[in-house]
């Protein structure tokens, strides 16, 4: 939905919440500045991520009526964590009327690794043994998907990887799956610590899109869940 963008001038901070996966991740970003937190939330989102919140607006010394837009990660994610990061989004919305911006969460994995020049694949794990993962291929604006999301096994990303050599892989994957991978031709793979979404990530893109006057209407934005 496209709506008027702020002013040049306009220099309040968004906030973005990422609730997609164990690892809780929330930023504020004004263009210039970023404050961020995460968290091994796990299965606690419930209960720790509003607190998480206020801890961070409050270090900042921003109150909830001085925030421009909110960002929230779509997912694909875990079924109760992307429902928690809603539920406090639109309850933000709906006390405040700020403008909400969906961000899928595999571009937010993706994005940071934007400049490396070779195409990117972009993972979460999704129970049982399977996984969800996109591919991209960077652009002087982004990042541009090259197909849908796969759900399969990991045997099955393994076989994708290889047929795209050179490739740069990025993901919450066991440390086991991580290690196979580096043996892959052709494909690089960051340090596990790197592997985590960065919270400046989402808040890069979120922003970009607020700038833009590009933001999703309420009523209609729903979570991309894991299906297994």
């Amino acid at each position: 939905m496209a709506t008027t963008p702020p002013s040049a001038g306009d220099r309040r901070p968004i906030l973005t919440i990422d609730t997609s996966s164990g690892q809780g991740v929330i930023a504020l970003y004004d263009g210039q500045h970023l404050s961020s937190r995460t968290w091994p939330a796990d299965r606690t989102h419930t209960t720790t991520l509003l607190s998480e919140i206020h801890q961070l607006l409050d270090r900042a010394d921003v109150q909830v009526r001085d925030l421009g837009a909110m960002g929230i990660a779509i997912g694909p994610g875990a079924f109760t964590g992307l429902r928690v990061g809603f539920g406090v989004a639109k309850g933000f919305h709906l006390a405040t009327g700020l403008p909400l911006i969906g961000v899928p969460t595999l571009e937010a994995a993706a994005v940071a690794f934007a400049s490396c020049g070779t195409p990117i694949v972009a993972a979460i794990g999704a129970g049982r043994g399977r996984l969800v993962w996109a591919q991209y291929t960077p652009e002087s604006d982004g990042l541009l998907p090259i197909r849908p999301l796969r759900n399969g096994t990991f045997a099955e990303l393994m076989e994708e990887l290889q047929g795209m050599s050179p490739v740069h892989f990025t993901g919450e994957i066991e440390d086991d799956q991580a290690r196979l991978i580096e043996e892959l031709e052709g494909v690089s793979i960051p340090a596990a610590p790197l592997r985590f979404r960065h919270p400046g990530a989402l808040a890069q893109l979120a922003w970009r899109r607020w700038r833009s006057g590009s933001i999703d209407d309420a009523e209609s934005i729903e979570p991309v869940y894991l299906s297994r």
